[in-house]
C-alpha cells in the first residue's frame, strides 16, 4: 500500500511539473539545464576528489609499510621569498663515499616548483643549483615521516659591472684590478684595457661587502668598498703627475649656485680623487661666461665653488683640505664668442695644493 502511495506522488508531482517546465520561457530553461549541468559537474568532482583521496591514503599505507617514505624539496628566491621551478636538487646519504651516485639529481617541476621522491628513513643532505643563483648552502636533515617537505634557500648572483678610467680624461685605463670578500679571498682579479673598457663580477647577497683595488703605472692606487652595488661608480684611477683639472659635467641652474642632479658623475669624480689621496689640498677655482657684471660673477662663481665644497662635505671630506676662489670672468679659456665657446668657461677646476 505504501508503494503505491509513492508510485501515485511521483506521478502527481509529475503531472505537476510538467505544465509549468513548460510555461518557461527559453531563458528560463536554459538556466535551469545549466545549473543541472553544475550540479551533476560538481557531484562528478567530489566523486573524484573522494577516490583521489582514497587511492591517496592507500598508496600512502604501502608506502609506510614498504619503508619508503616521501619527501618533498621546494627551493626558493631568497631575496622574494617566491618559490622557484627548474632548480636542480641533489640528495645524498649522510655518510655516503664522495663518488657514490646521489638518491636524488632531479630538477623541481614547473607547476608546483618541488620535487617529490620516495626514500628510506634515514639521515640526508640536499644542496639546491640554478642558473643566475649561487649554489645553496648544504642543507642536512633527518628523514623520518611520509611527506616530509624541505625547503632549500637559494641567493640570486648580482651581476656588478663597471669601468676602468682616468678621472681627467674619462679615457679607459689599463688597470689590474682585484676584489676580495671580507675573508680577504680573490673573488675576481683581472686586467683592464682600452678593448674591455667594462669589467663584471658576480656578488653573493649573503656577503656584506667587498673590497675592489686597482693598480696602474702613473697613477695612484685606488681603493674602495662595496656595500651597494648598485651605487658603485666604477673605479677611478687619479693620475700621479698633475697639477689642476677640469671637473666636467658640472652643471648648475642658469644664474645660479644650485649643483643640477645631472652633476652626480662630476662630484663622485672628485669625491674619489680626494678620498684616494687622503693628505691632498685642494683649492676650487669658479671661472663664468662675460654674462653680467664683473661683480655679479664674481659672486656666482665665488658661490659655485662653495656648493662644490659642501658637497664634498657632504660626503665625508674635511673642509680644511679645500679652499674656494671665485674668477668670475676674469681667465676665459676661450673667446666669449659663442654659446659653445661660453659653456666652454663656465667652469669649475680643482688645483692641487
Amino acid at each position: 500500500m505504501r508503494f503505491r502511495s509513492f508510485i501515485g506522488l511521483l506521478l502527481l508531482l509529475a503531472f505537476l511539473g510538467e505544465p509549468l517546465y513548460a510555461a518557461m520561457t527559453p531563458a528560463q530553461k536554459r538556466a535551469k539545464a545549466q545549473e543541472l549541468r553544475l550540479r551533476k559537474r560538481e557531484a562528478a568532482k567530489r566523486k573524484a576528489e573522494k577516490k583521489r583521496a582514497a587511492k591517496a591514503k592507500a598508496a600512502k599505507r604501502q608506502r609506510i609499510k614498504e619503508g619508503k617514505l616521501l619527501l618533498y624539496v621546494y627551493s626558493y628566491d631568497m631575496r622574494s621569498g617566491e618559490p622557484l621551478p627548474a632548480t636542480h636538487i641533489t640528495v645524498q646519504d649522510k655518510n655516503a663515499k664522495p663518488n657514490k651516485k646521489p638518491k636524488v639529481n632531479k630538477p623541481t617541476d614547473t607547476k608546483k616548483c618541488r620535487l617529490s621522491r620516495t626514500l628510506p628513513e634515514g639521515e640526508y643532505w640536499a644542496v639546491a643549483a640554478k642558473t643566475g643563483y649561487f649554489t645553496s648552502d648544504t642543507v642536512w636533515f633527518a628523514h623520518r615521516e611520509d611527506e616530509d617537505t624541505i625547503r632549500i634557500a637559494i641567493y640570486p648572483e648580482i651581476r656588478l659591472t663597471f669601468t676602468v678610467t682616468d678621472s681627467l680624461t674619462a679615457r679607459p685605463v689599463t688597470a689590474n684590478i682585484i676584489v676580495r670578500n671580507p675573508s680577504q679571498q680573490k673573488v675576481m682579479q683581472t686586467t683592464s684595457d682600452s678593448i674591455h673598457t667594462t669589467l663584471a663580477v658576480l656578488l653573493d647577497d649573503r656577503i656584506p661587502f667587498y673590497t675592489i683595488d686597482a693598480t696602474a703605472v702613473d697613477y695612484f692606487p685606488f681603493h674602495d668598498t662595496i656595500t651597494d652595488p648598485d651605487r658603485f661608480a666604477g673605479v677611478i684611477m687619479s693620475p700621479r703627475e698633475i697639477k689642476s683639472f677640469v671637473l666636467h659635467n658640472l652643471y648648475f641652474a642658469t644664474g645660479k649656485t644650485h649643483i643640477l642632479d645631472s652633476s652626480e658623475s662630476a662630484l663622485l669624480e672628485l669625491f674619489q680623487f680626494l678620498k684616494s689621496r687622503p693628505s691632498q689640498r685642494i683649492q676650487i677655482v669658479g671661472h663664468t661666461d662675460d654674462i653680467g657684471s664683473d661683480r655679479s660673477n664674481q659672486i656666482l662663481s665665488e658661490g659655485r665653488c662653495q656648493e662644490v665644497r659642501q658637497a664634498m662635505i657632504d660626503r665625508g671630506i674635511d673642509g680644511s683640505r679645500m679652499d674656494i676662489k671665485g674668477r668670475g670672468e676674469r681667465e676665459p679659456i676661450v673667446p666669449n664668442d659663442s654659446d659653445e665657446h661660453r659653456q666652454m668657461n663656465r667652469r669649475v677646476e680643482i688645483v692641487l695644493l
